[in-house]
């Protein structure tokens, strides 16, 4: 058997050697396919591994607390915690804290936004006239946001009155208190009298005329029940004294008048702001991020509470502030100085209101202009340590946005402002006028809280240092979570008009807690002054906490073990409390495009993009991962089985006539079976030896990796495949019997019908034999089937089903091999086709050979084959595209739009490589002996 088995792969070489290079590409094929899905797998844990870790690994909230995107895609946006004030009692804390398996607890408190007035200095001593007596300058504010597309311009100006007359300021005193009027003036050493009473309740400045009698000058900017966001409410007037040594006394700008005297002119420009509060457990959070290291000046918070001082009948509660270097907004301001050029003298005597709207009225003159940046103000301000100017009579809370769920970007609802409860409310009891941009769109909710300072206590905000939030522990930028590195929430333009519109930078925010963007805590305290921030009568008061962040002890990747570590102590805390727990660990940023309407203020629409996170996105990538693997390895496998099964059905039915007279000398059907299969074991298992050497040198030049244990398995798994391949074929052998040396028609007998096209011909000998065409079809269906697989997995990891930053990594490393993966799979199912369609033409020879006798051209022929791999690869197309979308679909879960476009591309090319196999049959039509086949029949 053995012997005749060698004869006859010698007699039938080129059938053999086809065979053996079909078996070899197959095999290699499978090895090196299975060491790039091992690569791709491997890579991906690897990356998915290196980024899986944030600063926490459970995000515990107060229940209800997942917004609507979040409910929907499981996503959340950044510093979306910035909108959450309280819900979790500190006695949960604890309890959380407790737990086994929890390595840090660290409890997050929004306070609210406080209101806080940072001031610039602006020197306008080089613009005054020193020919003129009296003189009046204005100063208008232009604030500047938005990377300068919001420009808005401030109702209320600032008005400097210098004279070189006599000015006369109201006496001050000072008490145990502070600074306090003295309802009196005096004048050369003895007193002096005037009517003040048209000035709002306030002691105004006096202007001494040549006949001897005082004229007043009455302040603006404290003027009662006109509106912090009305012109005249804004407006502020600042008196000068150029006395005659050159020196110049320049009144204050606080409620008691404290007035300097220099050689300059400089006017303390007030800035509006809100910095945003949180309270922290300091030990907490040094172990979460390390804020500790991060301190730059100053030193780091304390956990003690703060210790009560007396001054006088009042209890002082200095409140400790660890406020950020660095506020992280996009802010300016412009100062427009002009020269009033009407007559100043029309000021004196009228009373606030009138003085503000006669000099909001009066023409003047462009003289010079200036810029300040906000954080470079705001670094002026809280460099130190010391008092910091900051108002907790009242906090302002802003509602996280509210967005609209509809088809394409997302669109956050507006909110109209009732400024009436909001701002002014706040403002009921002095303090600091709100930003002007609070007036600009917005897309939150505000609400002012009820007034924390309680009948004879006092908050005296003290600043301990400052923090660099870029020296915070950072994490991979592809596992990031909202508030582990204190950084604002920016954004990018997602289309080219809004990024030239942002000059290439990114959005930030600004001082207006109402605006899309919100801010990271800019100031810090410790949770035990929690109990002086809140009122005790509000809501938060009970359940203060935010939000607490979990980080589990002896987690080291996405191992099975380590993630069963996170869901045991997430359920504990779920279980235990009832509050809202979330797994964050191998969160990813995921990149959402956002459609915000047009400010008030200039600003047009913009459609940006912000960075979300992604809860568990590192574990879905890793799982896509092995779903993918196993779906490239079938196959491949699949491609193989059909790619041998055809070949030896081919030679099967090809030797058909030397089979039969075999059986004619007495050879049993099971010895023709068994000749069958050794032949095809001998082919095959030459292939795998050699693929099992050459695989790992070419798997060495491609950086892929080939396991041993894998090579050692090829040889056994594809003889026995190629076997399996055969059986079929094998069986067929066996039952010719000594009539298989007759030449059968390739279609029984019946009645004939006429084809009047060259594709109806075509179709009616693809159905000739159907399991042969089943066969060709099938094959070059697998590889459109992983085309439009891999292609749209591909898609799809860059797309919305795994669209984060850790996906985009993860797909730049297996692109390469996958594709290699497709290549191949294609082309063997093309190959597959090629050999269907050269065994159909050489059983139908003859039939050719009657067709070019009875006139048809050699270009008619090769329409004909090229027709009939047309059709089988139109069938092949579809069914591999169709297959490919589903694949896609199971592992997705979900069919994205686009895949279907890509089953289609994937489908059209399909026929055309059918088509492009077609063309090696054909050169057997153009090379067929007529007169030889003639005579045969």
């Amino acid at each position: 058997m053995f012997a005749h088995i060698t004869q006859q792969l010698r007699r039938r070489s080129a059938r053999a050697v086809t065979l053996l290079a079909g078996v070899l590409v197959a095999s290699m094929g499978f090895i090196l396919l299975t060491g790039s899905v091992d690569t791709s797998r491997l890579r991906v844990e690897s990356t998915a591994d290196a980024n899986f870790r944030a600063a926490y690994d459970i995000l515990v909230r107060p229940a209800g607390a997942a917004g609507e995107v979040e409910r929907a895609a499981g996503e959340v946006s950044p510093n979306f915690l910035s909108g959450q004030y309280g819900g979790i009692t500190l006695e949960e804390w604890e309890r959380i804290a407790a737990l086994d398996g929890v390595e840090v607890a660290a409890p997050l408190a929004m306070v609210g936004n406080q209101r806080v007035v940072l001031w610039s200095e602006l020197d306008v001593t080089e613009l005054l006239d020193p020919s003129l007596d009296r003189q009046l300058l204005r100063i208008d504010r232009t604030w500047i946001s938005d990377r300068g597309l919001t420009r808005a311009q401030d109702p209320g100006a600032d008005y400097v009155y210098v004279s070189r007359h006599d000015l006369v300021w109201p006496l001050t005193r000072e008490t145990e208190f502070g600074t306090e009027l003295v309802r009196e003036y005096v004048y050369d050493g003895q007193p002096l009298t005037a009517d003040t009473a048209h000035c709002e309740q306030r002691r105004p400045v006096l202007e001494m005329q040549p006949d001897g009698q005082p004229r007043t000058l009455c302040p603006l900017n404290v003027m009662e029940g006109l509106g912090e966001m009305t012109p005249e409410g804004r407006a502020r007037l600042i008196v000068v004294h150029w006395r005659q040594d050159g020196t110049f006394h320049t009144s204050g700008q606080a409620w008691v008048d404290n007035a300097e005297t220099g050689d300059r002119v400089v006017i303390r420009m007030p800035w509006a702001t809100t910095l945003l509060t949180a309270a922290v457990d300091p030990g907490a959070e040094a172990r979460l991020v390390g804020l500790d290291e991060a301190v730059t000046t100053g030193e780091y918070l304390s956990a003690e509470p703060p210790e009560a001082e007396r001054e006088g009948p009042d209890e002082i509660i200095p409140v400790p502030l660890l406020a950020t270097a660095d506020p992280q907004a996009d802010e300016a301001v412009r100062y427009d100085i002009s020269r009033v050029t009407s007559d100043a003298t029309g000021i004196h005597g009228a009373s606030s209101l009138d003085v503000a709207r006669l000099l909001a009225a009066a023409p003047h003159r462009a003289l010079d202009s200036e810029e300040r940046d906000y954080a470079d103000v705001y670094r002026s301000v809280f460099s130190g340590e010391g008092r910091a100017p900051v108002s907790y009579n009242r906090t302002v809370q802003a509602d996280p946005p509210h967005y609209l769920l509809e088809a394409g970007p997302l669109t956050p609802e507006q909110v109209e402002q009732n400024v009436a409860t909001a701002w002014q409310e706040v403002m009921q009891f002095g303090g600091t006028p709100p930003p002007w941009l609070s007036q600009d769109t917005g897309f939150r909710r505000l609400y002012g809280n009820a007034e924390i300072n309680l009948p004879g206590v006092s908050l005296r905000p003290t600043q301990v240092g400052t923090f660099d939030p870029t020296a915070i522990s950072t994490f991979s930028g592809l596992s990031e979570v909202p508030l582990e590195s204190y950084r604002p929430a920016a954004a990018s333009g997602a289309d080219e008009r809004s990024r030239e519109l942002l000059g290439e930078r990114p959005w930030l925010p600004n001082s207006n807690p109402t605006g899309y963007l919100a801010t990271p805590p800019q100031l810090l305290t410790n949770l035990a002054s929690l109990d002086h921030l809140l009122h005790p009568a509000s809501p938060q008061a009970a359940a203060p906490l935010s939000a607490v962040r979990v980080r589990v002890a002896g987690v080291t990747g996405l191992d099975d073990a380590s993630q069963e570590r996170v869901r045991q102590v997430a359920e504990r805390i779920a279980t235990g409390t009832g509050l809202t727990v979330d797994i964050t660990v191998g969160s990813s940023p995921a990149p959402r495009e956002v459609e915000v309407a047009a400010g008030q203020f200039g600003r047009p629409a913009l459609l940006i993009e912000e960075h979300w996170t992604r809860k568990g996105a590192a574990v879905d990538l890793v799982r896509e991962a092995d779903r993918k693997s196993v779906l490239l390895s079938g196959l491949v496998l699949l491609v193989c089985a059909l790619f041998t099964g055809n070949l030896v059905a081919a030679s099967v039915r090809t030797r058909r006539a030397e089979l039969g007279t075999l059986a004619c000398l007495g050879w049993s059907g099971r010895r023709l079976a068994a000749l069958v299969l050794g032949e095809v074991a001998a082919v095959a298992a030459t292939a795998a030896v050699l693929a099992a050497v050459l695989a790992p040198l070419l798997a060495g030049l491609t950086g892929l990796t080939v396991r041993p244990a894998l090579v050692l398995l090829t040889v056994p798994l594809v003889l026995a495949l190629a076997l399996l391949a055969a059986l079929g074929p094998a069986l067929r052998a066996a039952r010719i019997g000594p009539a298989g040396v007759l030449r059968p028609p390739v279609l029984a007998g019946g009645r004939a019908r006429a084809r009047r096209s060259v594709v109806a011909l075509a179709a009616a000998q693809v159905t000739r034999v159907p399991v042969r065409a089943a066969l060709a079809v099938l094959s070059l269906a697998v590889g459109i089937a992983a085309v439009t697989f891999v292609t749209a997995v591909l898609w799809h990891f860059r797309g919305a089903a795994a669209g984060t930053l850790l996906g985009q990594a993860v797909t730049l490393e297996i692109r390469a091999v996958d594709l290699a993966a497709v290549v191949l799979t294609v082309l063997l199912g093309a190959f597959a086709l090629a050999d269907v369609l050269y065994v159909g033409l050489r059983e139908r020879d003859a039939e050719l050979a009657v067709l070019r006798a009875t006139g048809w051209s050699d270009r008619a022929l090769t329409r004909l084959v090229m027709a009939e791999g047309a059709l089988l690869g139109a069938a092949g197309a579809v069914l591999g595209a169709a297959a490919g979308a589903g694949l896609v679909a199971w592992v997705v879960g979900a069919l994205p739009a686009g895949v279907l476009g890509t089953a289609l591309g994937a489908a059209v090319g399909g026929v055309a490589l059918a088509v492009a196999a077609s063309l090696f049959p054909v050169r057997l039509v153009r090379g067929l002996p007529l007169a030889a086949l003639l005579s045969r029949q």
